[in-house]
């Protein structure tokens, strides 16, 4: 019996050891680190390549703006042939002669219309420029949105992995004690408080073990959506990670400087002013317009008309056939002068409707700045938590491999039971897990307040992925 429990010993010392390196063991498959899967977001994100179409769009809708305030030219061409048979009598109600008439004409036409004055024109196209600026500063929030959700689902893979390998271990070490409580208990060396103790955080160590291979899949299944790709084992870090705190290490300088930099904020801004614009653009429907319209036209055409009969009395012989041609071409310009007179109040009802857009838009952006400010607040505030609660985790760990140690060397000198060690057992492996998700917290929260405050940018992101290849 004495064997087995130095056995025993040994194999938990050797776990604890170990543990570490399990979850960062190599396997013959390549990994992939953190800038790959980012590279990969890059071309296969939905939201992202949405936000990048959106923006083309956008793009598009100055030049649309722009083309009212340039010359419209059409061209045409007409191509026409008439054909008729006259019988009948004359003006004076004597029989007149047959004839058939043949008729072919071709014209061509030139328009061009030039809008001179129309201010809501004018309008429109600053609108579209604003748009843009706004679809610009967007399209950029949502890129620094992609860094971070890669980041996120990336340590999420991660610390599911880590705790996955945790758990086992863990649940291996509680097998071991559940058969050697069990043997116990069978020779009557152990009580069944003990073995029904160690079944116990058996079978919530086995519980455990699902659930976190759950949480596994579901974590690699949200980083394909992001990336399109599953990938056999990604780039981890260890536990001698070097914290360090953000820089500022003040609250309201992050605060301010989201203020003024945060990306999302910046395009509700230029949001409000399109709407600002909206009122103008609808007032100017009282506004007079002026138009210039010139038109260039040339026209030929032949006229056959044949008398099978002749012209009678004698004037002309059967067969007798007249050709008369006929051309035309000169130009048409003018202006228009268009004056709105009373249209319904429909003028007066569309502004005061752009000027209630407005105070909305007004304040949605006040509401965007607040939650601005929030999050920058917030994300600082979980930086420090993360850099503090690593540091505990850390020391809490230690302090938990040595208490499991020396309640092991107490359980095998008698002063202890295994109660005690199954306590000092979980109690070191959720501070491995409390570890991991300290750290990851600490990564994904520093890319969190430069996005709040909008610097995020993929230097950030390559620095984070330094620290994964470095520790």
């Amino acid at each position: 019996m004495k064997k087995k429990l130095i056995a025993l010993s040994i194999a938990l010392s050797f776990n604890i050891v170990t543990l570490n390196a399990e979850t960062q063991s190599l396997s013959n498959a390549t990994k992939t680190d953190l800038m790959s899967a980012y590279q990969d977001a890059l071309k296969n994100d939905t939201q992202y390549l949405i936000s990048h179409a959106n923006l083309k769009a956008t793009e598009q809708s100055v030049r649309l703006s722009r083309s009212s305030l340039l010359p419209q030219i059409s061209a045409s061409a007409t191509r026409s042939r008439n054909e008729t048979d006259f019988e009948g009598q004359g003006l004076d109600g004597s029989p007149s002669d047959p004839f058939t008439n043949l008729s072919e004409g071709t014209t061509y036409r030139v328009q061009l219309n030039q809008s001179i004055f129309d201010w809501s024109n004018w309008v429109a196209l600053d609108q579209a420029n604003l748009r843009l600026k706004a679809s610009e500063l967007t399209h950029g929030s949502n890129l620094q949105s992609l860094i971070t959700r890669t980041a996120q689902s990336y340590f999420n893979v991660l610390s599911a992995t880590e705790n996955l390998s945790t758990t086992q271990s863990e649940l291996e070490a509680l097998k071991k004690q559940l058969d050697l409580t069990r043997e116990q208990y069978e020779s009557g060396l152990a009580n069944a408080t003990d073995f029904l103790n160690a079944q116990a955080n058996y079978d919530q160590s086995l519980a455990n073990e699902v659930s976190l291979k759950n949480s596994l899949t579901i974590a690699k299944e949200a980083l394909r959506q992001i990336t399109n790709n599953y990938y056999i084992q990604l780039e981890g870090m260890g536990d001698s990670l070097k914290l360090s705190d953000p820089s500022p290490n003040n609250i309201e300088d992050w605060t301010r400087v989201a203020a003024q930099e945060n990306l999302g904020l910046k395009a509700q801004q230029y949001n409000v002013k399109v709407a600002k614009k909206d009122i103008e653009r609808n007032r100017s429907g009282h506004y007079p317009s002026l138009d210039l319209n010139v038109t260039y036209s040339d026209s030929d055409s032949d006229t056959e008309r044949s008398f099978p009969q002749g012209i009678s009395p004698n004037i002309a012989p059967p067969g007798t056939v007249q050709d008369t041609s006929n051309q035309q071409q000169g130009y048409n310009a003018g202006l228009t002068l268009s004056v709105p007179i009373f249209s319904g109040f429909r003028v007066d009802a569309q502004t005061e409707q752009a000027k209630q857009n407005y105070l909305t838009s007004s304040h949605q952006h006040e509401q965007t700045a607040r939650q601005v400010q929030a999050s920058a607040r917030n994300a600082f505030t979980n930086l420090q938590a993360a850099i503090i609660s690593y540091n505990a985790y850390k020391r809490s760990l230690e302090s938990s491999q040595s208490s499991l140690e020396a309640t092991q060397e107490g359980y095998q000198a008698g002063t202890r039971n295994i109660i005690d060690v199954l306590n000092a057992t979980r109690s070191y492996y959720n501070a491995r897990r409390n570890l991991t998700r300290a750290k990851y917290d600490y990564l994904i929260n520093g890319l969190n307040l430069k996005s709040a405050a909008g610097t995020l940018t993929e230097a950030d992101l390559q620095e984070v992925n330094q620290l994964l290849l470095n520790y």
